[in-house]
């Protein structure tokens, strides 16, 4: 089973605002949250591969 990641989590690792990580999903092309049971959460193998492009670019 992969790990999934809280928004919490999320603005913990990335060092953000909760403001500044809703935009990022608005019009960035960051990884979309997986629902489960009304509660998003983030693949954790997304979001490592999206900040590593992120990186490189």
């Amino acid at each position: 089973m992969e790990a999934l990641l809280r928004q919490r989590d999320l603005m913990e690792i990335m060092n953000v605002s909760r403001a500044t990580l809703w935009r990022m999903l608005r019009y960035q092309d960051f990884p979309k949250p997986v629902i489960l049971m009304g509660c998003k959460r983030w693949r954790t193998e997304e979001v490592a591969s999206w900040i590593e492009a992120r990186k490189s670019a």
